[in-house]
């Protein structure tokens, strides 16, 4: 067991070694970093984090980390880098290992099932797992992984808050998956630090702060699932556990102060001019419009090598159970329909994921797309994706055994691309808006596939997502030498 703990152990920092190697091609580009170089020169520490406070944006702690990062230079940035970019995967497959359930049961006793990994630990399941999370990377769209790991602005923003995010969840993934007997109603409410070690909060409440004081996605996917989290355990355990509650309280305390920003008001005026001048006269409806149709069009091009990860990892655990019924047959078929019509626009078709969705997302939008310009293969294509996403919750209740924890990921990935419902820079935020998605649905793949029975069968659906994720990145190579400078 401990050699192939030491084996994953080098695995990672291998691939760490290779993410720096190929961050050393990478430099400064001519907008956003350029900006920051210019800015972060000419200002003190304070001064330049209460201008951006005042003027801009509320995402102090990211920006701080902007601000260090361009002083210390390329170098800095590239050795960090590496090793977020290698911690997120890791994060999120300890996470993973954490929640994965033995799919059996239903939701009446979802709360007695037994963990697919008994120790809690990933690297018990092998290599196969943190290769397949690894990966998950090359599932992404290439402009996904430019803008939210490559580009050095938006990276800071992205890799390094989310994968601060999902650290800061461990402590809390830890304490709620613990194989303690509950106490149903026994004893009355108290309090009890016991089940927490204090030292690891040390580390997970500043990563919570700085998170929920990053992107707004993160920060209210991070403080939906801590309120989540001390809610669960007061209603399991009738017990409040301060650790917890302090993490959940700073979450909350950062996120008002992102939200309080004076700089909010002027970016968003500002950005309506710079991006869709008809943001603030459009009726509800036509935000809705515009809202499903991107969200749409995301989850069938960007998005869905996750969601056939997802389907193909719950036909696996279907298929290996000893009595299949009908409704276990039918949703088999549908997964398998489903996949192999996404992944059609690999090769090239498009009928299932174009949905009238042509803009040059680097130039201002003055015309937005309505409903009226759609063709009947548009609206085709936005059904067909539609049934999908409303076919997946149900799928995967079923085959993961009524897990909530995973449909409440599978949901928080739709919410964090939603939220843009609110925003003018639906489309000039570019694909990184889809990697918190992403990430949440390899997390999803990689709890299912800690209950699929026998070491073979989970070898054998890594393989698939490694393949898989190797077949994308060809297909997107093209694209990738874009961003390729030697």
């Amino acid at each position: 067991m401990q050699r192939k703990r030491s084996i994953i152990g080098l695995f990672w920092l291998l691939t760490a070694a290779a993410v720096f190697a190929v961050l050393c091609f990478c430099g400064y580009s001519d907008g956003d970093d350029a900006y920051f170089y210019e800015y972060t020169h000419s200002m003190g520490f304070l001064e330049y984090l209460g201008w951006r406070y005042q003027t801009w944006v509320g995402r102090m702690t990211a920006e701080a980390l902007v601000y260090l990062t361009f002083r210390l230079g390329l170098w800095f940035w590239r050795a960090v880098n590496a090793v977020m970019i290698v911690l997120l995967p890791a994060g999120v497959l300890r996470l993973a290992a954490l929640a994965a359930r033995v799919p059996e049961g239903s939701l009446m006793y979802w709360k007695e099932s037994r963990p697919a990994v008994a120790s809690g630990d990933y690297r018990d399941m092998g290599i196969g797992a943190a290769a397949a999370a690894a990966a998950g990377y090359f599932l992404m769209s290439v402009w996904t992984v430019g803008y939210a790991a490559v580009w050095v602005n938006g990276s800071i923003f992205y890799t390094w808050c989310f994968t601060c995010g999902v650290w800061a969840l461990l402590p809390f993934a830890e304490y709620l998956f613990s194989t303690e007997e509950p106490v149903w109603g026994k004893g009355g409410w108290h309090v009890s630090a016991e089940g927490c070690r204090p030292w690891k909060f040390a580390v997970s409440v500043p990563c919570a702060l700085i998170a929920a004081m990053s992107i707004e996605q993160m920060g209210a996917v991070l403080l939906v699932f801590e309120l989540l989290g001390v809610w669960y355990v007061l209603a399991k355990w009738h017990r409040l556990q301060p650790l917890l509650a302090v993490q959940t309280a700073v979450t909350f305390a950062a996120f008002l102060v992102l939200f309080l920003a004076p700089g909010n008001a002027v970016r968003t005026a500002q950005e309506i001019i710079n991006w869709m001048p008809q943001y603030a006269g459009m009726r509800f409806s036509e935000h809705l419009f515009l809202l499903v149709q991107w969200l749409l069009s995301s989850f069938a091009n960007e998005n869905k090598m996750f969601l056939c990860g997802i389907w193909i990892a719950g036909i696996m655990l279907l298929m290996q159970r000893e009595k299949k019924g009908f409704w276990d047959w039918f949703l088999i078929v549908c997964a398998a329909v489903f996949t192999a019509s996404f992944l059609l626009s690999l090769t090239g078709i498009s009928v299932l994921s174009d949905m009238g969705l042509h803009l040059d997302i680097t130039a201002r939008v003055d015309a937005v797309p309505t409903a009226a310009q759609l063709t009947e293969q548009n609206l085709f294509a936005m059904g067909w994706c539609g049934a999908a996403l409303l076919f997946t919750p149900v799928f995967l209740f079923r085959a993961s055994g009524s897990q909530p924890v995973l449909l409440l990921a599978y949901l928080a990935g739709i919410a964090s691309e939603a939220i843009m419902f609110f925003s003018p820079t639906m489309y000039a935020s570019g694909a990184r808006v889809y990697y918190l998605t992403d990430l949440l649905y390899l997390f999803v793949m990689l709890a299912l596939s800690f209950g699929l029975s026998g070491e073979k069968s989970r070898r054998r659906y890594y393989g698939i997502v490694i393949i898989a994720a190797a077949l994308h990145f060809l297909v997107q190579f093209p694209v990738v030498l874009h961003f390729i400078k030697f």
